[in-house]
């Protein structure tokens, strides 16, 4: 009889089968447990290295953007430590040493005067001949009712007349706004928000990937008074400055002592005079001097004779300085801003610029700001207090958005203000 082996077939390679892979499949996770420790030494090599360029870096572009970073940090109060805790001290320092530099490199004794007077009178040589003997009158032209459309232009050459809507047929004391819907443009491309001819100004408003703003141009510069706060214990917010005074517009001015970030607004850094009423001293070390004179000329530099000024503030840096841009390569920080100038004949611009949000982003330079009001004539201008303090107020309405906490805006010493043209301040 054949004994058969009673073991089933191919147990024992089964057994030493799965042995084997057992022992294989443990190899395979020991491997890759090796290789994470190397993966994580070569991502943390990688990152030092990364974190190495940012910090040190002498490449120009990672350069200047570790510098508006730093800038950007260290021109607020309660965000320092974005840069603090992320740069080593010596860095930072660095930057904050360079910002020092600039504004002293800022500094002018006195900005000039544009040349308002234009060629005088031509008068005709004593041997010009007896004019001919004038000829039949023709007749009359026909006049046709532009509805004050060619007033309206002459008062506002900014606009651009090709963008004026058929909606609008009577332009006499026109007084619009939150009209940018209807597409009305300046001659520089930008969008209007409000025309009030009664009291002289337009509104511009801009909005793009970068930043988001108004600029106001008031055409009679006797109108801009700076507003003092008269509160005991607080400051006052733009649009009660602009509420005290009866303005039709106001925007932040002067710096305040703010040294927990909770400063109530109401002690002014700098000098403050409203009309011809000095409220505050000047201060040295960078700041300069900003004002009307009783001509209504816009002065600045560290040197004026504020004797000759009727409203006046202290702030840096100066952006505009006869007629060209006064801060290249310079003052990089992205912030909300406020500025203020003054075009050859005369005219006023206000400028703020939103930012620290997500919907208006970070805020512009100072650079920017200068570009901005170049575009519009300026001749002279400077840079005012920004970050949460800049705000603009127009018909005792808010018209900006402010990056401030209080959402009515901060406290402030004192605010630029567009009086009404019966209100404003005449020449001595």
């Amino acid at each position: 009889m054949d004994i058969k082996n009673t073991q089933k077939p191919n147990t024992v390679h089964k057994i030493f089968g799965g042995a084997s892979g057992t022992h294989a499949a443990k190899k395979e996770r020991n491997g890759k447990k090796r290789k994470w420790p190397i993966i994580l030494i070569c991502v943390l090599l990688v990152l030092v290295c990364l974190y190495l360029t940012v910090v040190y870096s002498q490449i120009p572009f990672i350069k200047n953007l570790r510098t508006m970073y730093i800038e950007t940090a260290m021109s607020t109060m309660n965000h320092q430590w974005l840069a603090t805790w992320f740069f080593p001290p010596s860095v930072v320092q660095q930057v904050v040493d360079e910002m020092e530099q600039s504004y002293k490199d800022n500094m002018v004794d006195e900005s000039g005067l544009p040349d308002q007077t234009g060629p005088g009178p031509v008068t005709p040589p004593d041997d010009t001949p007896e004019p001919p003997d004038e000829p039949d009158e023709p007749d009359p032209p026909v006049v046709t009712d532009d509805g004050g459309l060619a007033d309206l232009l002459a008062q506002f050459p900014e606009l651009d007349p090709e963008t004026i809507p058929d909606s609008i047929t009577d332009f006499r004391g026109l007084q619009i706004k939150a009209i940018e819907d209807m597409g009305i443009k300046t001659t520089a491309g930008d969008t209007v928000w409000a025309i009030d001819s009664p009291n002289n100004l337009i509104i511009i408003s801009f909005s793009n990937s970068d930043y988001t703003g108004k600029l106001a141009i008031v055409k009679d510069s006797s109108q801009v008074i700076l507003g003092a706060n008269k509160h005991s214990g607080r400051g006052s917010t733009v649009t009660e400055l602009c509420k005290n005074y009866n303005a039709v517009l106001g925007i932040n001015a002067s710096g305040f002592a703010d040294g927990d970030g909770h400063g109530k607004g109401d002690v002014c850094i700098g000098l403050s005079i409203s009309e011809g009423v000095k409220y505050s001293n000047t201060v040295g070390d960078t700041y300069q001097i900003c004002g009307f004179d009783y001509d209504n000329n816009m002065r600045m530099g560290y040197k004026v004779d504020t004797s000759t000024l009727r409203d006046a503030v202290q702030f840096h840096p100066i952006i505009v300085l006869n007629g060209e841009k006064h801060v290249d390569g310079s003052f990089m920080s992205k912030q909300p801003r406020t500025c203020i100038g003054q075009t050859s004949d005369k005219s006023v611009l206000m400028l703020v610029i939103e930012g620290r949000s997500v919907t208006t982003g970070l805020g512009a330079s100072v650079s920017t700001c200068a570009d901005i009001l170049l575009r519009y004539g300026c001749y002279n201008a400077m840079n005012m207090d920004g970050g949460s303090s800049s705000s603009m107020t127009y018909m005792d309405e808010m018209i900006t958005k402010t990056s401030s906490p209080k959402t009515d805006g901060r406290y402030l010493p004192n605010s630029w203000l567009i009086m009404p043209p019966s209100t404003s301040v005449t020449s001595e």
